[in-house]
């Protein structure tokens, strides 16, 4: 029972450093020379834009069974599948809360960071801040950037963050505000 703790713990963290991995190298480093680095910068560009779900499914359909499998041959079948099932779990967590950040208003104090942390990535500096889930992985490499505010350019401004004039929210006043300055594409 314990190798299956530690699977799912293993799985987890591993799918969290890939997502680091991921945004920082294969998405920006690799400044559109490949797949998945055009998608990523298309959604710097327009930050409401995500690749489709199918792209998605395939990636995992392809990531999480060698991932099990890389996994289950140190630690055996059951282990294996729950190193991906955790893995997949955390991807699609993954995806989901990023989205959401993008699309929706924070409602807790994890939402209103989390929000901070991806942001300032977006439309302050994308060489930092690209853990998306967790800074865990920005604090070790050092691309952390702690965000208390952030400003938004008007014509990329994520619907939740402004109103029906196109000002910005007066519950997000403290956090966030509108600019009309153009960003350099990350």
């Amino acid at each position: 029972m314990l190798s299956i703790l530690v699977a799912l713990i293993a799985g987890a963290l591993a799918w969290s450093v890939l997502e680091y991995a991921l945004h920082r190298f294969a998405g920006h480093v690799a400044r559109g020379r490949n797949h998945f680095s055009r998608e990523h910068l298309r959604h710097h560009g327009t930050p409401d834009y995500f690749s489709p779900l199918w792209q998605k499914l395939l990636s995992a359909a392809v990531a999480v069974p060698i991932a099990g499998l890389a996994w289950g041959a140190l630690a055996g079948a059951a282990a294996g599948v729950a190193f991906a099932l955790a893995f997949a779990a955390a991807y699609f967590a993954y995806e989901w809360l990023h989205m959401r950040l993008h699309t929706h208003p924070p409602r807790s104090a994890y939402g209103r960071w989390a929000r901070r942390h991806h942001f300032h990535h977006h439309f302050g500096d994308p060489e930092l801040n690209h853990g998306v889930t967790s800074p865990m992985w920005d604090i070790i490499f050092e691309t952390h950037a702690p965000v208390t505010h952030v400003a938004v350019p008007r014509k990329r401004a994520m619907r939740w963050l402004i109103d029906a004039e196109g000002e910005l929210q007066g519950a997000h006043a403290g956090e966030y505000s509108l600019t009309d300055r153009r960003l350099a594409r990350g």
